[in-house]
């Protein structure tokens, strides 16, 4: 390879590679962001450096009674699921009750000037992510290690397809 040869293909080099930061990095931090944190309803819990789960739902009053459950004859049949409970029955923690409107699909992102915003349009989803005195904290949204590797995982699969041409 002569000098001409070598200062056009490292030139075409600093394109591609210019060209890959402005315009694909942010794309590969997004979808793999969402990604990440909607898998986190699928796992039920947040994954971190590890999968973390979420605490399941309480199921007693302040009594310590079952509230799933119908404690006498007068409605329903005494120990069987009453209606609460048939409906929380195998749902999974933090998913909705037949509706197409769920915390997991309000995930949203869009490309600021120094990274990659994540945010929900759910007006709970503060107090479900960070916890309150009321509620536990059920994390979906948050730094990951994980997630971290994922992107840089990608982010060297196209610088060495950038470098290797």
């Amino acid at each position: 390879m002569n000098f001409k040869d070598f200062t056009h293909h490292i030139k075409r080099q600093a394109l591609e590679l210019e060209q890959f930061i402005k315009d694909d990095l942010l794309d590969i931090i997004e979808v793999e962001g969402l990604e990440h944190f909607e898998e986190s309803f699928d796992n039920e819990g947040f994954t971190d450096e590890h999968l973390e789960k979420w605490k399941a739902r309480k199921v007693e009053d302040k009594r310590g009674r079952d509230i799933t459950r119908y404690r006498t004859n007068r409605v329903g049949r005494a120990g069987e699921l009453n209606q609460y409970g048939r409906q929380n029955e195998g749902r999974a923690i933090l998913t909705g009750h037949d509706s197409g409107d769920k915390l997991r699909h309000s995930l949203k992102s869009r490309k600021i000037s120094k990274g990659v915003e994540f945010s929900s349009d759910k007006e709970y989803a503060e107090v479900h992510n960070e916890g309150d005195d009321n509620h536990e904290q059920r994390q979906f949204i948050g730094h990951s290690k994980v997630l971290d590797a994922k992107i840089f995982r990608q982010v060297d699969k196209r610088l060495d397809n950038i470098f290797k041409k």
